[in-house]
């Protein structure tokens, strides 16, 4: 039995005690007051007929009628009149009137009173003795009354001092109850702050926990912020400062895809002759000159919200311009600016720029073939030339874009591919399947990096991922091999999405239970609006994780309040792991991060089987790899 219910059955039994204590108490004192009056009343009554019958002067007959008489008035319940040798002169009695009170009633709490007595004299010498018993019908009349009327008003007392108990306990139950679902959001991982009590002792408690969640709160925050500058590190390059290759190109490839993204300009930088460089003016110098250039380039990111820098290689570097139009201008402003910056330190020192626009649908690969093209242009054209990709009829409007998706999604041009995904010891956990669409009736099935930008530009990615979700959900039916779709979050943010997605997979309850659901990383942005439909899609037994997850590593802390079940490390994130000590501790530090929160924790895909062993030693629940066909001790 719980705490409040004994507590509020303990208030009950002593207030049922106290009003019948009172009820009985009342009852008692007014009997005894009434029998008082009673035994009054028989004895004045006495004392008035004696006095009456005592004028006779003992003649028996005359006492005899005026007793007779004053009974028949009614008020006396019995009357005596006896000789002074005891022998009975008169004796009569009416049977006792109940009135309206019940008989049990009666029975037991009915005042009483002995019967009034005089002594009947004749000039100082006894002739008898009376005996009288007034009528008491009156007497448990009051009684009942008075009881009844009693009984009223303690019952009233005792319904409102039951609601002031209820609203006691009420106020008492209410920080227990926050207390119970600390201490289950801190199960769950998720951190909850109650508000105190005016109860000291309860406020003392409350306080307690606050402070042990707080604290709790503060090692999580503190673990992903040391994850995030171990991710920086790991990422970056030591010389520069800027992202690493691989980063960049997730970077680059999540901006290409964004649902903002409205065109963007590419621009590749290439020193030349970094070697002859190196031999020419030490390595320190290069290094230098390395840094400032890297100075300039990182000008535009502190400057312009969504721009992009990286370092491709030890000679390339790249810069993303989230405008469309501004590619060739920027480049030649950028030429004239590094080549100041670096006369300070080499004048030798000399670099060519290849610039791209970049069209409405482009993959990361794509756009830097386009870039790529540019710079081969200017190395042709010498020292610190600048070169234009040509528009080569790449781009389609937005009207065209979203026909050709509407006409894909409408006559079911779509189909899922299938890469496994196995857990260390190569059992499969399920298919991850992105979507393909053959956006012309005669083209090829294109990957999502082709089209997934234009889709959430065109508000289409909803209509795209339920298509997906059908696919899914048929294709476990056939085979019964559990798969993984992705949603995107603008998806998850459209209203009636989800109640569509909860009516599909509530129509296929054994598929459903077979059907993992990645959601890309921007729905953590709707903590709410995740953990609602999160909660409902888990209930039929589906997995829902994070997908591509690590550029907000100072949010992971929030993730067990998401009501997620694992998350998807981007490859980038854990390429190099077996021969890099940085990106080794983050998928370390990441790991142990996520399974004290009880999640799951998958690798994208990996490409390298070293980088594979590595991270199955480090904890790894799962991986997506060619290398994963055979087991792995």
């Amino acid at each position: 039995m719980s705490l409040t219910r004994q507590v509020g059955l303990l208030l009950f039994g002593v207030l049922l005690f106290a009003l019948l204590g009172s009820m009985a108490t009342h009852t008692l004192l007014a009997r005894q007051s009434l029998s008082a009056q009673l035994q009054a009343r028989n004895d004045e009554a006495a004392a008035m007929l004696a006095l009456a019958l005592s004028q006779q002067h003992g003649d028996a007959e005359r006492m005899q009628r005026i007793a007779a008489l004053q009974f028949d008035t009614g008020r006396y319940r019995r009357l005596r009149l006896l000789r002074a040798d005891g022998s009975p002169i008169f004796d009569r009695d009416m049977p006792e009137r109940l009135g309206t009170v019940p008989r049990w009633f009666a029975q037991r709490l009915a005042p009483a009173a002995l019967p009034g007595q005089a002594e009947l004299s004749d000039g100082g010498r006894s002739v008898g003795r009376l005996q009288l018993w007034s009528q008491a019908e009156w007497a448990p009349q009051a009684l009942w009354h008075s009881s009844l009327h009693m009984a009223g008003w303690l019952a009233m007392l005792g319904a409102a001092a039951a609601a002031v108990a209820a609203l006691a306990v009420r106020a008492w139950r209410r920080p227990l109850d926050a207390t119970m679902v600390q201490a289950q959001a801190l199960e769950e991982q998720r951190f909850v702050i109650a508000d105190e009590p005016r109860v000291p002792e309860l406020g003392r408690l409350v306080r307690s926990m606050n402070s042990l969640v707080r604290r709790l709160q503060r090692v999580f925050e503190q673990q992903a912020a040391s994850l995030d500058e171990l991710r920086q590190r790991a990422h970056a390059d030591a010389v520069t400062g800027l992202p690493l290759r691989a980063h960049f190109l997730a970077r680059l490839q999540q901006s290409l895809q964004a649902e903002k993204f409205r065109g963007a300009g590419l621009l590749l930088v290439r020193l030349r002759q970094l070697q002859a460089m190196n031999l020419r003016i030490g390595h320190d110098a290069t290094d230098r000159l390395l840094a400032a250039l890297a100075q300039g380039l990182q000008s535009y990111p502190r400057h312009v919200p969504g721009a992009l820098t990286g370092r491709l290689n030890g000679s390339d570097f790249a810069l993303l311009l989230p405008a469309t139009g501004m590619a060739e201008e920027t480049a030649r402003t950028l030429q004239q600016a590094l080549r100041a910056a670096m006369a300070n330190v080499d004048p030798e020192a000399e670099l060519v720029i290849g610039a791209a626009e970049l069209p409405l649908a482009c993959s990361a690969t794509a756009a830097l073939s386009r870039a790529d093209a540019a710079l081969a242009q200017a190395e042709a054209g010498g020292a610190f030339a600048v070169a234009l990709a040509p528009d080569d009829g790449l781009a389609h409007g937005e009207g065209g874009w979203r026909d050709r998706l509407t006409a894909a999604l409408c006559f079911g041009r779509a189909r899922l591919a299938h890469d496994e995904v196995h857990d260390r010891n190569g059992e499969l956990l399920h298919l991850d399947c992105p979507m393909h669409l053959q956006l012309d009736a005669d083209g090829p099935f294109e990957p999502g990096a082709r089209w997934l930008a234009m889709a959430l530009r065109c508000r289409l990615s909803a209509q795209a991922d339920l298509v997906a979700l059908d696919l899914a959900l048929q294709a476990i039916c056939r085979d019964g091999r559990a798969r993984c779709i992705h949603l995107a979050a603008a998806s998850l943010a459209r209203d009636g999405f989800a109640s569509e997605v909860q009516q599909r997979l509530e129509a296929a309850p054994h598929a459903a239970a077979r059907l993992w659901i990645d959601l890309a990383e921007g729905a953590a942005l709707q903590p709410r609006r995740l953990g609602e439909v999160a909660s409902g899609w888990r209930r039929l037994g589906v997995r829902v994780g994070l997908e591509h997850a690590g550029l907000r590593l100072r949010e992971l802390a929030q993730l067990p309040a998401l009501g997620v079940d694992y998350v998807r490390i981007d490859a980038a994130f854990v390429q190099g792991v077996a021969s890099r000590p940085g990106p080794r501790e983050l998928a370390h530090g990441l790991v142990t991060l996520l399974h004290g929160m009880q999640l799951q924790v998958l690798a994208g895909k990996v490409a390298d089987a070293d980088d594979l062993a590595v991270l199955w030693q480090l904890g790894f629940d799962g991986a997506t790899a060619a290398a994963l066909r055979a087991p792995v001790g």
